[in-house]
């Protein structure tokens, strides 16, 4: 794992390799306008195909940035933690080499502490839950995250080709009992092509690999007790001949591929429709000092359907419409051993857990452009079902929710060499129906979490929050900003809180 020194270097020698080109020609209000454009993050999963990163933008943009953040939660899911805080540095880079030549990248470092942390010996639960590791115990988790990713996009007369490639490690370590150590190990490579058809109609097609690991032990150094360790196969219930140990450690491998297609008229500025589909593979071994053994395989299929258009009516009124469509399927088997020979031998593998997700959500778009101030608001509508079970013993779980929200964004200028950035947000999930047909385990400590966990799952959530951002650029200096959140949640009559800032400079 890269020490800090070391990946504030790489950070810094990664940002000097993009060209930086001045924008003089553009006043402070317009850059950033165009930097930080509200409709690029609203349609966020066109530019999955990095070939479609050629109408990301028209103009070249830098940032180096810190951040800060303190998020305390008082109704939060145990396996999350109560919230987190950390430091953030990121420096990103988007590059219009020539007309026909692009490059993008980033690279970030954070230190977290994750807070509270209960019934997890693993990191990045949600990727390999059900089959984690638990104990009763926990407590605050140090998590140290490094990211890196570049792009390179070449365009001819019909023809784009692009490729992405990124890497994404973590080292998620505690200094007292229960001593966990895992790291992981995420490479991302994306390529797209886009042939232009007729005029600006172009049709794509882009893929994915991915390959994942994760390695976790578990330590103890008091002599007057351990707590026992868990491996947990949903809902509570966890592989018997496996719990307990004295030093247990788990892998867990994972390939993903995904494939898909994408239609789209001017780089997506008229509309774009496109389909993803995906299949991933998540084996877990565990080990105890001496032998591994493949206790687990999590298999997930994905589906994903998205199309936008928008409209310009006049040249200060864009108007846009996106819908999204989501579905999931992941399948758990398990694999059974015989103790009845002088070495632990496979005798079975079956399919014992399955956990379905379909989401629905609409999005609104609504711009409004001056040449001092801009306008943005983003209204969404969705719905998300969620079913989950197990077999052998019988337990399971449902699901239906509705979401609704707004957010919105204003830009003023204030000087020429000043501009002011507003932000608000707000946002409701609403549970509709939840059915709870879970077994009890014969662990009152883990049926307690169990039956906690469900509590969260049925609990309404109202959010609202804002953010304010103040750039300013000083002669024949970069713009500098600076930058302020706040973040309430209301669930089960509890406030979370989330606090954050940071400072950076963009060019």
């Amino acid at each position: 794992m890269l020490t800090i020194k070391k990946t504030f270097y790489l950070l810094l020698i990664g940002l000097s390799t993009f060209s930086v080109k001045a924008q003089d020609s553009l006043t402070l209000f317009k850059t950033i306008n165009n930097q930080y454009n509200i409709e690029r993050s609203f349609k966020n999963n066109y530019y999955y195909n990095p070939a479609a990163m050629s109408g990301y933008s028209s103009t070249s943009f830098s940032e180096f940035s810190v951040v800060y953040h303190d998020k305390n939660d008082k109704a939060y899911r145990q396996q999350f933690g109560s919230g987190d805080k950390g430091l953030t540095v990121e420096a990103k880079s988007f590059q219009k080499l020539k007309t026909n030549r692009y490059i993008w990248g980033n690279a970030s470092y954070q230190n977290l502490t994750i807070k509270n942390l209960n019934w997890v010996e693993n990191l990045d639960y949600e990727r390999i839950a059900p089959y984690i590791s638990s104990d009763s115990v926990g407590g605050n988790l140090n998590l140290e995250r490094y990211e890196f990713a570049g792009g390179y996009l070449q365009k001819t007369n019909r023809w784009t080709f692009a490729g992405k490639i990124s890497y994404l490690a973590q080292l998620g370590y505690r200094s007292r009992d229960p001593r966990l150590r895992s790291t992981t190990s995420d490479l991302q490579i994306n390529a797209g092509i886009n042939y232009k058809v007729f005029k600006e109609y172009e049709v794509g097609v882009f893929g994915e690999f991915n390959k994942y690991t994760q390695n976790s032990s578990i330590t103890f150094q008091s002599l007057l007790g351990r707590p026992f360790v868990y491996q947990m196969t949903g809902f509570g219930y966890s592989n018997n001949i496996f719990n307990g140990g004295t030093g247990p450690s788990t892998t867990f491998e994972e390939f993903v591929v995904k494939g898909g297609l994408q239609i789209t008229n001017k780089q997506g500025k008229d509309f774009y429709l496109q389909a993803t589909a995906g299949s991933s593979d998540n084996v877990k071994s565990y080990s105890d000092i001496t032998n591994y053994y493949d206790i687990s395989d999590l298999e997930n299929k994905t589906f994903e359907l998205e199309g936008a258009k928008f409209f310009n009516i006049n040249e200060k009124h864009r108007v846009g419409l996106l819908a999204n469509y989501f579905a999931s399927k992941r399948t758990g088997s398990e694999y059974g051993y015989s103790l009845n020979t002088a070495s632990m031998t496979q005798i079975f593998k079956r399919k014992a857990y399955r956990r379905e997700n379909y989401a629905t959500i609409i999005k609104g778009f609504y711009q409004y452009n001056q040449d001092r101030f801009s306008i943005t608001a983003t209204p969404f509508w969705g719905f998300e079902e969620i079913k989950e079970r197990r077999l052998n013993p019988n337990s399971g779980q449902k699901f239906k929710y509705s979401y609704i929200g707004i957010s919105a964004d204003y830009k003023q200028q204030i000087k020429a060499n000043q501009v002011l950035t507003f932000q608000p947000y707000f946002s409701k999930r609403t549970v509709n129906k939840s059915i709870n047909a879970l077994a009890s385990t014969a662990n009152a400590g883990i049926d307690g979490w169990v039956f906690q966990d469900y509590i969260f799952q049925t609990s309404d959530i109202t959010t609202a929050g804002a953010s304010l951002r103040y750039d300013f650029k000083l002669e024949k200096l970069p713009a500098f900003f600076v930058s302020a959140q706040y973040q309430s949640q209301k669930i089960q009559e509890k406030n979370n809180n989330f606090i954050g800032g940071s400072i950076g400079i963009t060019f």
